[in-house]
C-alpha cells in the first residue's frame, strides 16, 4: 500500500502517528486501528481514482468523496461502531494536516456518522459470579496450578475492574495490597486488593512450577506470559459449564464490577477514577444500566401494575 501514497503523504502519516503516540499517548493497540483505518481510507481512494495518493487530492476531495468510502465500509458489513472509528481515525489525520496549514477540514466537518445504537455493557450477576469465583475447579483434567491461576486472576479482574491486558501486564515483584497500574494513554491509577484476592494470588504463586520472582504473574502452561486470548477461549467453554451468560469475557468483568458499585450505591466519580476512565461520560453508561434494573423492579413492584 505505501506505494501508492507519494513520499511527502507517507512522512506526513508517520508524524501523525508519531503524535498520536508520543505527545497524545495514545495505546498501542488504538494506534494499530488508526493506522489500519487511514490506510483502508487511502486504499479506496487510489482505486476509486486510480493514481497515486497525494496531498493534492486530499485538499480536494468532496463531500460526495467520504460519502462513497463510508458506503462501500457498509456494503462490507462493517459494523456502525467500526465505521465511526475509521471516520474518526481519517478525522484526526485531517485535523493534523489542518494544524500543518496543510488543508482546512470544512469538508469533512460536514461528514455526519451515523448514530449509533447505544450498547449498554453487560454485567455477569452478582449470585453467578460469587459462585463461579468459589468453584473448587474449572477443568477436571488441568493442573491445579491452573486452576489457582484461573480463580486469581477471575477474583482479580473482579474485585478491581482491570482491563485484561492490565491484569495481565502485572509482574509478581509488584503484587501489593495498593498497586499501581498503568491504563491507557499511560495514565497511572492506584488499586486496591482484598484479602480474599490476594490470598488467592500467593495460592497461585505458591503452586505454580514456574519461577515468577522476576516476571509476569500470570503465566500459561508452556510458561510464557498469558495472553487474553487464550483467557476468553477459557471463559467461552466455561460459561456452558458453570451457567454464565452467552457474553461472559474477560471484559464482562470489568462491567460487572463497575455495575454492581453503582447499583449498591457507589457515587459516579469514584467508579471513573477506579475505572481509570478518561471522562465522566464513559461511566455514566453504568448509570443507564441501573436505571434499567429499576425499572424492570418498578414494574414487578408498583401495586398498580398488577390492576
Amino acid at each position: 500500500m505505501q506505494e501508492r501514497i507519494d513520499e511527502n503523504l507517507q512522512n506526513l502519516f508517520k508524524g501523525w502517528l508519531e503524535q498520536l503516540g508520543v505527545q497524545l499517548c495514545y495505546s498501542e493497540n488504538t494506534l494499530i486501528c488508526y493506522r489500519r483505518d487511514l490506510l483502508e481510507f487511502l486504499n479506496f481512494l487510489n482505486n476509486h481514482n486510480s493514481e497515486i495518493i497525494n496531498l493534492e487530492i486530499l485538499k480536494n476531495l468532496k463531500l460526495s468523496d467520504f460519502r462513497a468510502w463510508l458506503s462501500s465500509r457498509v456494503e462490507k458489513n462493517l459494523s456502525a461502531r467500526s465505521n465511526a472509528r475509521a471516520l474518526s481515525s481519517v478525522r484526526s489525520f485531517f485535523f493534523y494536516l489542518a494544524k500543518l496549514k496543510l488543508l482546512d477540514t470544512r469538508v469533512i466537518d460536514s461528514v455526519h456518522r451515523s448514530k449509533l445504537s447505544k450498547l449498554l455493557p453487560k454485567p455477569i450477576s452478582e449470585d453467578n459470579l460469587i459462585k463461579f469465583l468459589n468453584k473448587e475447579f474449572y477443568f477436571e483434567n488441568d493442573p491445579q496450578w491452573v486452576t489457582n491461576r484461573d480463580r486469581a486472576l477471575y477474583t482479580l479482574l473482579y474485585s478491581t475492574g482491570l482491563r485484561i491486558n492490565e491484569a495481565l501486564n502485572i509482574r509478581t515483584k509488584d503484587v501489593a495490597s495498593e498497586m499501581k497500574i498503568r491504563g491507557k494513554g499511560k495514565k497511572d491509577r492506584v488499586v486496591l486488593l482484598f484479602p480474599i484476592t490476594l490470598e488467592r494470588i500467593e495460592t497461585y504463586i505458591r503452586t505454580c512450577p514456574y519461577d515468577l520472582k522476576e516476571g509476569f504473574l500470570f503465566l500459561g502452561v508452556k510458561g510464557k506470559k498469558l495472553c487474553a486470548s487464550v483467557v476468553d477461549v477459557r471463559l467461552k467453554k466455561l460459561q456452558i459449564l458453570n451457567e454464565l451468560p452467552e457474553h461472559s469475557s474477560a471484559h464482562a468483568f470489568r462491567h460487572s464490577f463497575a455495575t454492581h458499585l453503582v447499583q449498591k450505591g457507589a457515587d459516579l466519580r469514584s467508579v471513573q477514577e477506579l475505572l481509570g476512565h478518561e471522562s465522566l461520560e464513559s461511566t455514566q453508561i453504568y448509570t443507564d444500566i441501573d436505571d434499567y434494573n429499576l425499572l424492570k423492579i418498578y414494574e414487578k413492584t408498583h401495586p398498580l401494575e398488577k390492576e
